[in-house]
């Protein structure tokens, strides 16, 4: 295939998933976007292969991630260099798989690689994948968002083979990742919970209180955003008796980002969500997944139910969401709902905070939970769960929604080992890679033998 070619099919690729993503949203187009770049590092050279990978990622993660640019400014491109080189690598291993085992491995190896970038590597951003640009469907709740990844690579593999019925198949799995209903969804829950978020940008203390005082529904729960407390609420009596009379009789339940101090300065915190009752601090969540290159404190480490009068409960903040394991070890815990303090700022983008949404409704529907979040300046939103939500605010609006969620204790397949599937993926890229690299060098070994005899 001439260079001029994979090209072309490279920008077909890019523009195909760049449309697939919010605010676009081309759902379909997810499904064979990643075609074009299968099709232009097929039978390429390991050098050439890694090259175009390179060039692919780094247009898309530039396109759908341009609104990095108004956080990191000029580090921003490093930063979509540094994503780029797992799919550069990817295509580069691609190259030296045998036809035959080809559809299964690369699948595999996109899934290792794209697991390893996502959930372990320093820079672990789990933005901008084939799993996440889909809507979740059938397969959320089953093997979650890399174990789709893993069915539209392979799919699309299938698609290109030389075989009729391996097309068939590949189309044929490919359509269901879109068509299949979530059985899941329609289960029976246990209690509905009336919740009011609240989407306000100003990290004031007084100004959540005022917001508060004008709720005039009676609700159950109140959800401040992250940071809506910017002090330690355990080392201020009066901060209790204020929640005592927001509360009033009827409503149960705060839960509020805020901050866990060390020292009496506040110089050494945590990045914490507090969960208040008329007359305790319930419990408390610290920040699992710190955003890089923001001072959010010290890291925490367990992801831990809290137990309430309306049951159990959730409270992941931010970050913590766009990551696999912090919901799904709340709901092994025995999580039946989740109310999630999050903060994403105006001038982060409109494209930033709808791409941040879709995250939550992975995550949803993956533990088969409802979500309630309260962001600074949206998306503000209620996520059934089956991933789809059923309520929200405008982005950039101050304002207060109220919403209904549902607690449920039901286990979906992914809790109980789908998960599984990028850990998996990842441990077979490493033999793989491994196997890889010694058949090289063994063909090294005995070139140079076949050399020196002649």
């Amino acid at each position: 295939m001439k260079i001029f070619h994979r090209v072309l099919l490279i920008l077909l690729s890019v523009t195909l998933a760049f449309f697939s993503f919010e605010p676009f949203a081309f759902r379909f187009f997810a499904l064979i976007a990643w075609i074009p770049f299968l099709l232009a590092i097929r039978d390429a050279s390991l050098r050439f292969a890694f090259r175009i990978g390179l060039f692919h990622s780094m247009l898309l993660f530039g396109g759908t991630l341009s609104w990095t640019l108004e956080i990191f400014s000029t580090f921003a491109p490093v930063l979509w260099f540094i994503l780029s080189l797992f799919p550069a690598l990817f295509a580069g291993l691609t190259t030296q798989i045998s036809k035959k085992a080809q559809p299964l491995i690369i699948a595999i190896l996109w899934t290792g690689l794209e697991y390893l970038r996502c959930e372990l590597f320093w820079l672990h951003f789990p933005w901008i994948t084939p799993g996440t640009a889909v809507p979740p469907g059938a397969f959320a709740p089953l093997i979650g968002v890399y174990g789709v990844s893993f069915l539209i690579i392979l799919g699309g593999m299938l698609l290109i083979q030389s075989s009729v019925r391996t097309k068939v198949a590949g189309g044929l799995l490919l359509l269901s990742v879109i068509t299949l209903p979530n059985f899941y969804s329609a289960e029976k829950n246990t209690l509905s919970i009336k919740v009011a978020l609240i989407q306000n940008e100003s990290l004031n203390y007084d100004n959540y209180r005022i917001a508060t005082s004008e709720i005039s529904e009676q609700v159950d729960v109140i959800v401040w955003p992250e940071y809506a407390i910017g002090f330690d609420p355990r080392h201020l009596k009066t901060t209790q008796l204020e929640v005592a009379d927001l509360l009033g009789d009827n409503t149960q339940l705060l839960i509020a980002g805020g901050k866990t101090w060390f020292d009496k300065y506040g110089d050494r915190y945590s990045n914490t969500a507090f969960t208040f009752d008329r007359e305790h601090i319930l419990g408390t969540h610290t920040k699992n997944r710190l955003v890089h290159f923001f001072n959010e404190g010290k890291k925490g480490i367990e992801a831990k139910a809290i137990d309430t009068p309306l049951g159990k409960i959730g409270t992941p903040i931010c970050f913590d969401c766009d990551h696999q394991d912090v919901i799904r070890r709340m709901t092994a815990s025995g999580a039946e709902s989740f109310f999630i303090p999050s903060m994403d700022a105006k001038h982060w983008t409109r494209r930033q905070h709808l791409q941040h949404g879709q995250l939550f409704r992975h995550r949803a529907a993956e533990n088969a939970r409802w979500l309630a979040i309260a962001s600074t300046s949206g998306l503000t939103q209620v996520i059934n769960s089956g991933g789809q939500t059923v309520k929200s605010l405008p982005l950039m609006e101050e304002g207060t929604l109220i919403g209904l969620i549902e607690s449920s204790t039901q286990t979906t397949l992914f809790q109980k080992g789908g998960w599984l599937v990028g850990p998996l993926s990842l441990i077979g890229t490493i033999i793989i890679t491994l196997a890889i690299g010694y058949s090289s060098c063994k063909r090294g070994i005995n070139g140079k033998a076949q050399a020196q005899e002649f």
